[in-house]
């Protein structure tokens, strides 16, 4: 009789689970609805100091027979961690990371047309529409069954635009879902807001000069000179294969090797007192002279006749050129981890890079949400921590971070094999590009963890306990709590265990061999070495390792100081963040040390550059405020991007940026929060005759899922940085120690605001007239700028926009686009955009109403 009431039991629960057409339905009909009601509401629970206020809604129309199951999990990203939830019938919990889970109450009655919602709150913001990640998934929730995406939480392509369209999310009405704070005094960067504050470009017939700006450049004779028949080539003192990418591009471009056409010389040979990346270029009678010291040189050289060729003509003007890079670092990060990047994509970055006369190619390979290089000998990296789908054990895949869904074949998965980073590696040399390596350690390395324990596991079942433990980054009696600025609570490697520095060793050894492979040596390896978020504070092996170490400082230094040390050993030179290489001992490092100094400028974030600057380190500028393309061009809610450093990056900021004098920017930009801010060098001073290595464009991928977001967020953009980092202009204010900047100084006066206006007219007109039509022949799904328009009292339209060469359309109160056309009635207007002069890609509409 007991057993017969057990079978029964266990009949009836079997009866009530979800079956997996149930669920495959629900996915397919249930509609989300999320709303960001308040990003500054008057009090928020449990007496925080700031909160944000969110609604979820779930409803489900006409499917009675699946109403009310409940036995379904939900799970979805959410970037800032949920603390605080008001409705009775759905629960929500912080899972790690930003991976959230909503069950049903035992209150819960079924979703109905009408839906069920639950409120939120969350300590920290997120305010830009692609801070709200995609593809919720659904399970039942003991995980027996496969999981699936939410259809109504699928993000979209306009075909207008080429841009994502988020119909899950409610549409951002007002400043309310745009201000954090009171203080905030963000604008919202609507068409009038543009119009009154941008500057209109200024017609002209022609610009001399190309980008980026060389540092001497004078017409030599009337008239252009025409490649449309093609060149000849005479090479001296170099081999083709240095400058066949530069060549390339001209062929891209419409240029191609003729015989009894123009003339192209190339002359290499040592130049006293040349700088190697320097060259002289001559556009003269019929024929192109470059000289140069190296074949660095004459590629940049051949890349300046590139970025002369008028693309409409394929003529220039005859010109005399003497050129040389200011900065000798020009680099470009490139976060892969957070995001895939195809290696078409690594590969067509690289092409643009040179173009503009980048130099180092920083990929950022491995982070919390992936390990993206084939390692030899440790296949879980790539097996496990290459992809991201819904196993909670983390056995098969990484937690499903950033709404990647769970498909294996996502765009969002992926790793680059041996082959392809030899590939990658080549094509960079024949660019004359440098590829810096990124595995981030010690912190942001959960993927590498996971991945690794994924490997103890399955070593350990086979019974080989040694091997199981021989990698191994995680000390199992560590009862350390912490949670990351990414809201982990396990992203950290133990630093005190020897396994963890035999798993370092072993990477960088299979990473050399892959260079040595290419035949590119490796120069420079960056660690990451930034929050680590209080780990290890209970760690036994990190408790006795602190008792052994004489003068310890902090365990995040101690880690750096002796991976910095084993690089130095192998020739290569240590890279780092700021903040992690600032936990160091300078006594124990090496003398060769790269830092990025990344702490925004509104914060006094010359201090570090400055600091490490005069310790003799090569510092890269690496200012989030302008230099972190993950942030939106404008802020608006439907600009892509970050919010955290600055809530406005355009073309135009990157432009104006003077990386010789960070203290500078208090007296021309403002905070995150638009508010005016001070900067005071008395106490930082860079020492006489210091001066920065370089100044390098990030491009993170948290919220970048596909290749073609990803160059909207770099182009036009990364032609701003290459002007910056390439040519220091006569505007630019020298810096003078000690001095202390705000709003109400006046060092940057008026002839150096007319001088920077007359070299943005030119930089514009170069780009909107010249460079964009160069993109264009690539393919690079470069962002189309906003419209800047107002109505004139005569109820006229008047519209521009930040760059020239754009066709202008309005949208009429029929809803019809029309070609906008000054001093021309249209009557009443719904909104305004720009369109592409060469294809039918149409920018993001503003609205006029």
């Amino acid at each position: 009789m007991r057993n017969l009431i057990l079978l029964l039991l266990v009949f009836a629960a079997n009866a009530q689970a979800i079956t997996a057409l149930q669920l495959e339905r629900l996915a397919q009909q249930l509609q989300v609805h999320y709303t960001l009601i308040d990003a500054n509401p008057d009090s928020c629970p449990e007496q925080k100091e700031a909160c944000y206020l969110s609604e979820l809604t779930l409803s489900l129309a006409n499917a009675e027979d699946l109403e009310p199951i409940s036995d379904w999990a939900i799970y979805f990203s959410q970037l800032m961690p949920i603390y605080a939830v008001q409705g009775e019938q759905l629960a929500i919990e912080h899972v790690n990371g930003d991976l959230h889970r909503i069950r049903a109450t035992s209150q819960f009655t079924g979703f109905g047309e009408a839906g069920v919602s639950v409120r939120f709150y969350t300590e920290q913001s997120q305010i830009t529409r692609s801070e709200f990640m995609p593809n919720y998934l659904i399970s039942d929730v003991e995980h027996r069954l496969e999981p699936q995406v939410i259809a109504s939480t699928q993000s979209a392509v306009d075909d207008t635009t080429g841009l994502e369209q988020q119909p899950y999310l409610q549409a951002f009405t007002g400043i309310k879902q745009l201000r954090v704070s009171d203080d905030d005094k963000t604008p919202w960067m609507g068409a009038e807001y543009l119009y009154q504050h941008q500057v209109r470009p200024k017609p002209r017939d022609t610009v001399l000069g190309l980008v980026p700006q060389p540092q001497h450049i004078a017409r030599t004779a009337p008239g252009r000179l025409s490649l449309s028949k093609g060149f000849t080539l005479q090479l001296k003192g170099i081999e083709r294969g240095a400058i066949e990418a530069a060549l390339k591009r001209l062929a891209t471009l419409g240029v191609h090797e003729r015989q009894a056409a123009v003339s192209i010389e190339i002359h290499v040979s040592e130049q006293a007192g040349a700088p190697p990346e320097s060259y002289k270029l001559n556009v003269r009678g019929e024929s192109i002279v470059i000289q140069a010291p190296s074949a660095t040189g004459a590629f940049y050289g051949l890349q300046s006749v590139a970025g002369l060729l008028n693309s409409d003509d394929l003529s220039l003007e005859r010109v005399a050129i003497e050129d040389a890079p200011h900065y000798g670092f020009r680099g470009l990060h490139i976060d892969v981890a957070r995001n895939f990047r195809t290696k078409a994509f690594i590969l067509n970055t690289i092409e643009q890079m040179a173009a503009y006369k980048l130099n180092k190619l920083h990929l950022h390979l491995a982070d919390d949400e992936g390990w993206r290089l084939a390692i030899d000998g440790l296949p879980e990296l790539t097996e496990v921590a290459a992809t991201r789908c819904l196993d909670l054990a983390e056995q098969r895949c990484l937690l499903p971070q950033l709404g990647a869904g769970h498909l294996s074949d996502s765009g969002v998965n992926g790793f680059y094999s041996a082959q392809d980073y030899v590939d990658i590696l080549r094509y960079a040399q024949a660019h004359h590009i440098e590829v810096v390596p990124s595995l981030d350690m010690p912190g942001h390395s959960r993927a590498a963890i996971k991945a690794m324990e994924a490997r103890h596991q399955r070593l350990l079942a086979q019974g080989d306990k040694q091997r199981a433990r021989q990698y191994r980054l995680v000390e199992p009696q560590d009862r350390t709590q912490y949670r990351s600025i990414q809201h982990y609570n396990d992203n950290t490697l133990n630093i005190c265990l020897p396994s963890t520095y035999r798993f370092i060793d072993k990477v960088l050894l299979e990473v050399q061999r892959l260079h040595q492979r290419a035949g590119v040596a490796l120069h420079t390896y960056h660690i990451g070495a930034d929050e680590t978020a209080g780990a290890w504070l209970a760690s036994p092996a990190c408790q006795q390792l602190k008792g052994k170490v004489a003068d310890f400082s902090s365990f995040n230094g101690y880690f750096i100081e002796k991976i910095s040390q084993s690089l130095a050993n192998k020739g290569i030179k240590v890279g780092g963040w700021s903040d992690g290489m600032g936990d160091v001992r300078l006594a124990n490092m090496p003398a060769h040390v790269q830092s990025n100094a990344w702490a925004t400028l509104s914060d006094n974030g010359h201090e570090v550059a400055h600091q490490h600057a005069n310790q003799g380190w090569d510092v890269v500028i690496s200012s989030p405020d302008v230099t972190y393309f993950d942030f939106p061009y404008q802020s608006h809610p439907q600009e892509r991007g970050n919010h955290w450093a600055s809530r406005a990056v355009d073309t135009r900021k990157v432009f104006e940026f003077m990386p010789d004098n960070l203290p500078a920017h208090a007296e021309i930009w403002r905070s995150v929060k638009n508010q005016p801010y001070h900067a005071d060098d008395s106490e930082s001073s860079l020492q006489p005759g210091v001066q920065f290595a370089g100044v390098q464009g990030h491009l993170w991928s948290e919220m970048l899922r596909t290749d073609r977001q990803a160059e909207y967020m770099l182009y036009p953009r990364l032609l701003a940085l290459a002007e910056r980092a390439w040519h220091k202009p006569q505007w630019a204010l020298p810096y003078v120690a000690g001095r202390s900047y705000s709003a109400d100084t006046e060092f940057f006066d008026a002839q150096r605001q007319q001088q920077r206006e007359q070299d943005w007219q030119r930089f514009a007109y170069l780009v909107g007239e010249r460079e964009i039509a160069k993109l264009e022949k690539y393919g690079r799904f470069y962002r189309i700028p906003t419209v800047a328009a107002s109505t004139t009292k005569q109820g006229y339209i008047d519209a521009f926009t930040l760059l020239p060469g754009f066709a202008i359309e309005v949208q009429t109160s029929d809803g019809q686009w029309q070609p906008f056309k000054g001093n021309k009635h249209y009557g009443p207007v719904r909104a305004i955009r720009a369109r592409s002069p060469l294809t039918q890609r149409r920018g993001r509409a503003l609205s006029l109403q």
